[in-house]
């Protein structure tokens, strides 16, 4: 008798169908999460390989004859001896070490009226931080980040201290003001009391571990779907 000829007679048709079904969403789910560690290792590799330090003004984060890129690490050395503070804002479910936090944003203005936003780090949720250095001379060194897009979940609002996410045009309808292409994640000198933010911890996540967990429910589910309709037998 044929494969074919035994499916015809299985006793369980409905669990056969459906339980191959599910099995092929436990695959797709495999596929995903395998995927999905491929495209952190890119970015994680990508962060890692660049590693040398520019030296660029903020006239240089407008000017679009430079071609930079993410994560590019950068200082700002120009234009910066008079800064003003314009905003801060607090963004949301941010994770340091397992702890709930938040990301302390801050807007500043140089003396030749452009602008830059800094992301300074991670601070508690009790927000117990001394923001008295965001006021003094600070030395900018982090990454460029391209900015958060609009996606699914719950908007900024305006004239809140809190932010879901850095949006580029919710920070410029909000503040009146233009922003260069990128803004800036600090990666040392982040201020008193701030944790600096950690690029490569949203990148580390288990995803090869959940590849072969759904991968090994849906070898599981095969068997179990195969066995009950008479399909595979164990030999005695």
């Amino acid at each position: 008798m044929t494969l074919i000829d035994k499916i015809k007679q299985i006793p369980h048709k409905n669990l056969f169908y459906l339980g191959f079904l599910v099995v092929f969403v436990f695959i797709g789910l495999s596929y995903w999460q395998l995927t999905r560690h491929q495209q952190d290792k890119l970015i994680i590799d990508s962060i890692d390989s660049k590693d040398y330090i520019n030296e660029i003004s903020v006239t240089d984060l407008y000017n679009l004859n430079y071609k930079f890129e993410e994560f590019t690490k950068i200082q700002l050395t120009e234009n910066i001896e008079n800064i003003e503070l314009v905003r801060t804002w607090y963004l949301r479910s941010r994770v340091h070490n397992g702890e709930n936090g938040y990301h302390l944003v801050s807007l500043y203005k140089t003396n030749l009226d452009e602008y830059f936003l800094i992301n300074n780090g991670w601070v508690p949720l009790n927000k117990n931080v001394d923001k008295t250095f965001l006021y003094k001379k600070p030395i900018f060194r982090g990454r460029l980040l391209n900015y958060d897009i609009q996606g699914v979940g719950q908007d900024d609002i305006p004239d809140s201290e809190y932010l879901f996410r850095i949006d580029k045009s919710f920070i410029e309808s909000e503040t009146g003001v233009n922003l260069p292409e990128f803004y800036i994640v600090l990666i040392d000198d982040c201020g008193s009391g701030v944790e600096c933010a950690n690029l490569e911890e949203p990148y580390d996540a288990p995803h090869l571990s959940y590849a072969f967990q759904w991968a090994f429910f849906a070898l599981c589910l095969t068997i179990v779907v195969l066995r009950r309709n008479n399909l595979i037998t164990w030999k005695k």
